[in-house]
């Protein structure tokens, strides 16, 4: 009888853990930055990214666009997580680097608004586990 109340617990407590630590990752689509992120990400990229990709984000000859569809080529199927390291070691070009990780996330939800995913209600997380969690998908229209 002890042995069996033992198992049961076992399982529910194995439930839970599932439930509370294997929720999918979310994508592109859901929301996933603030309006007002996106706009402190504008006023940066206008200060450090404008003057080599472009005021529209279209980039040239070999600054690649960070809107549009060579951007979405680019990076549906990967993850946020993986565009937010990319910026963190390479940008801005003059500072490899330096820019903090809430930085990145501001800069990333200017570029997803960019491309037309939809805000939502909470912040993008700027820790690489979080980001990692989130795929582009192709924005829906």
């Amino acid at each position: 009888m002890k042995a069996n109340a033992f198992w049961v617990g076992l399982a529910a407590c194995a439930s839970l853990t599932v439930v509370l630590f294997a929720q999918p990752g979310s994508s592109t689509r859901s929301g996933v930055y603030t309006a007002d992120q996106a706009a402190q990400g504008q006023a940066l990229y206008t200060q450090q990214c404008a003057m080599c990709h472009g005021p529209s984000l279209a980039g040239s000859g070999q600054t690649p666009a960070l809107a549009g569809p060579a951007f979405l080529h680019n990076w549906v199927g990967q993850t946020v997580g993986d565009l937010s390291s990319k910026l963190q070691a390479t940008m801005p070009a003059t500072n490899p680097g330096s820019l903090k990780p809430d930085q990145v996330s501001e800069l990333v939800a200017f570029i997803l608004k960019s491309n037309h995913y939809p805000a939502g209600k909470s912040k993008l997380p700027s820790d690489q586990n979080s980001l990692n969690n989130i795929h582009f998908e192709a924005p829906g229209h």
